[in-house]
């Protein structure tokens, strides 16, 4: 049976090996695919994708970072077809108030508003130390976020690190 899996990207390494990853040991050829991507604003929420509404009509992204992510995800959404996923969908959503906090909710209620079976992210892997110390200046980690919030089950990609 297909089921409905949701991809966060960006474009470091570490997401775009996370792709690589799930579309070809983690994704079934009949699967929905949604790769999505949050873009920082600094205005009120929005989404912006194939089958977008605008949710506040105040909230605009800069022109030319939406355009690299609109074309980012286009790269991705090559990639996994070429791996065999045929239904693969985009969306870019737009975060207003910024912060791996906020990015975390936007994916967490995306996957949760498409009743998706999976999220699969990548991780840097920044460790307990730094992700503490990043968390008393109000930064943090996304997939941190995202495994302590989603009621949907997460998969956290770790890119290996390179042979020594």
């Amino acid at each position: 049976m297909p089921r409905k899996v949701v991809l966060a990207v960006d474009p470091s390494p570490v997401s775009l090996d996370a792709l690589k990853w799930a579309t070809k040991s983690l994704c079934n050829k009949d699967d929905e695919l949604h790769l999505i991507s949050v873009l920082e604003s600094g205005l009120p929420n929005d989404v912006v994708g194939e089958s977008a509404a605008d949710t506040s009509p105040d909230c605009k992204p800069d022109p030319a970072a939406l355009l690299r992510t609109q074309d980012l995800l286009k790269r991705c959404k090559g990639e996994a077809q070429g791996a065999g996923i045929a239904n693969v969908k985009m969306t870019t959503l737009v975060s207003c108030v910024g912060g791996s906090a906020d990015m975390g909710r936007h994916i967490t209620e995306f996957a949760e508003g498409e009743n998706a079976d999976m999220l699969v992210l990548g991780s840097r892997g920044m460790g307990g130390v730094r992700r503490v110390l990043g968390g008393l200046m109000g930064l943090g980690s996304v997939s941190d976020y995202v495994t302590k919030h989603s009621s949907t089950n997460v998969v956290i990609h770790k890119m290996a690190a390179p042979p020594k």
